[in-house]
């Protein structure tokens, strides 16, 4: 006997044109009139299943309540969309998943997991506490860099205003309607505290996001296993911020950004384009700050010498790697990176909010941890050995709702992850890339081992998908018609405009 208790989705991209979940006109422009068709079956779809997985459980005795959505990062992009229009994407969300005269499925209290994407909106709560605490006459010493340590929910202290605002425009009588904050990492524990979740976007995982600790432990010798959470935020949040999270609003520098992300499955093009986008930011930082591009900054190197060595370092040179991975879930350096984050910054995280209950925080190593993050687009489900625990790490991947590649793979996709109060983990595997117009059905998977039968959770989600199968049928024509659709305009715009392919967002 099980009850969900959060619902993990990731990677939605609202607002990105290439996002499945954005709707486009025939001219290929934002359409804030309708909602996308995959949109509204996925919410459809979604609700009816959790009705179904509640009423099962009530049947077997049990009073279950509405889960609690997690948002895990890459929400809104605000990389690359400006943020009215991402938030009327978000807008429609909110209102497909809370239909006007149906009992809610879903709690009004969500929790968010912010992303490169979307980390913004951690810059703007971090801002607002600050700015509140003046107003009560505290100045703190600085901003803060990471979420309480809280059971439920947690990190209930920082509220995401913006997604506020939207959710109880919706919900006016709905008095919990809000949306919190975990950030970096989002610890979730059984009762017993033997079991538990640590949940991340996956940003920090990728050696993009942390070119300043990179940077750093060069000088130091200090590998991501060894640092914390915090640290990770303190040495690159502005760095993530800048250049991810803040370009959507930035007029011909955020547009700059998304073609720099399109040229990326050529290796000439993406540094002749990272030439032009170097001199794009660097007008930026003049007309912002008055500083010249010429200007040096220590032994001669000077601002444009910089900029253009961290966009070789980031952009490009995750482009090049990028392009031979869209075949592997999971590649040798990639887990590698998925490794030292677990035993490094997510244990570190996990000491910490087991720390209140000493006796489950002495038991660390013999501690049933499950891991899930988004970030590649490509989801998957495995077990890793990892260095601190006795038993190995589930690993669960939310994947992604946009289109890297035009020419399809079918290890991108997306994924839905369910969670229970015993803190059992269940994957909900919605769609792969479309192979010979062939979507695999919406199914309900664990990690394809003894565990499966121990999990009740991936019990009652399997029984419930099979009985919403018509509604999940639908779901899928929708995701397959859309991905095709923006396959043939990425490869229609590619030949008319551009000598390469398209390639991967980072």
């Amino acid at each position: 006997m099980t009850t969900v208790r959060y619902v993990c989705v990731s990677d939605l991209h609202l607002g990105a044109p290439d996002s499945t979940l954005t709707q486009l006109n025939a001219a290929g422009e934002f359409d804030a009139a309708h909602p996308s068709p995959t949109l509204l079956h996925f919410a459809s779809s979604l609700r009816r299943t959790l009705r179904h997985m509640a009423q099962a459980a009530r049947d077997q005795g049990l009073a279950p309540t509405p889960p609690t959505l997690v948002l895990l990062g890459d929400i809104l992009d605000l990389g690359i969309s400006p943020m009215g229009q991402v938030a009327r994407v978000f807008t429609q969300f909110v209102e497909a998943l809370f239909p006007p005269g149906q009992e809610p499925v879903l709690a009004p209290a969500m929790l968010l997991v912010p992303g490169n994407h979307d980390h913004h909106l951690w810059r703007m709560a971090q801002d607002t506490l600050f700015v509140d605490a003046l107003r009560q006459g505290q100045i703190h010493d600085d901003l803060i860099d990471h979420s309480e340590y809280r059971d439920r929910p947690p990190g209930s202290e920082i509220p995401c205003d913006m997604l506020t605002a939207i959710l109880r425009r919706h919900l006016p009588d709905e008095p919990q309607a809000r949306v919190h904050i975990a950030y970096p990492n989002l610890c979730l524990l059984a009762p017993d505290r033997k079991r538990g979740v640590v949940l991340h976007h996956g940003h920090y995982i990728d050696p993009t996001y942390r070119l300043m600790s990179t940077v750093n432990g060069l000088m130091s010798g200090q590998t991501m296993s060894e640092l914390s959470a915090e640290t990770l935020e303190q040495e690159n949040g502005a760095w993530v911020d800048f250049l991810w999270s803040d370009l959507g609003s930035a007029g011909d520098t955020g547009r700059e950004a998304f073609s720099l992300y399109q040229v990326m499955n050529n290796a000439g093009a993406s540094h002749a384009y990272a030439d032009q986008f170097r001199e794009r930011l660097l007008d930026r930082v003049a007309t912002q700050l008055g500083f010249s591009g010429s200007m040096p900054l220590y032994q001669g190197i000077t601002l444009r010498q910089l900029v253009g060595a961290l966009i070789e370092l980031t952009l490009t040179r995750n482009a090049q790697g990028q392009r031979n991975n869209f075949l592997d879930v999971l590649p040798p350096d990639d887990l590698k990176n998925l490794s030292a984050f677990i035993s490094g910054p997510a244990l570190y995280d996990l000491q910490e909010a087991l720390r209140p209950h000493a006796a489950a925080h002495q038991a660390l190593p013999d501690f049933d941890l499950s891991f899930v993050y988004g970030h590649t687009h490509k989801p998957f489900q495995q077990e890793l050995v990892i260095e601190g625990l006795n038993q190995p790490v589930a690993v669960y991947n939310t994947g992604g709702w946009v289109l890297d590649q035009p020419t399809m793979t079918f290890t991108q996709g997306a994924s839905a992850v369910f969670i229970s109060d015993a803190m059992d983990v269940a994957a909900l595997r919605l769609f792969n890339d479309p192979v010979a117009e062939q979507m695999a059905p919406v199914r309900a998977e664990g990690l394809q081992n003894f565990r499966d039968r121990h999990n009740p959770l991936l019990g009652a989600l399997q029984a419930a998908v099979a009985a919403t199968a018509a509604d999940w049928a639908a779901f899928s024509g929708c995701a397959r018609d859309k991905l095709e659709a923006l396959a043939a305009s990425a490869l229609n715009a590619r030949t008319m405009a551009h000598p390469y392919q398209k390639g991967a967002r980072p």
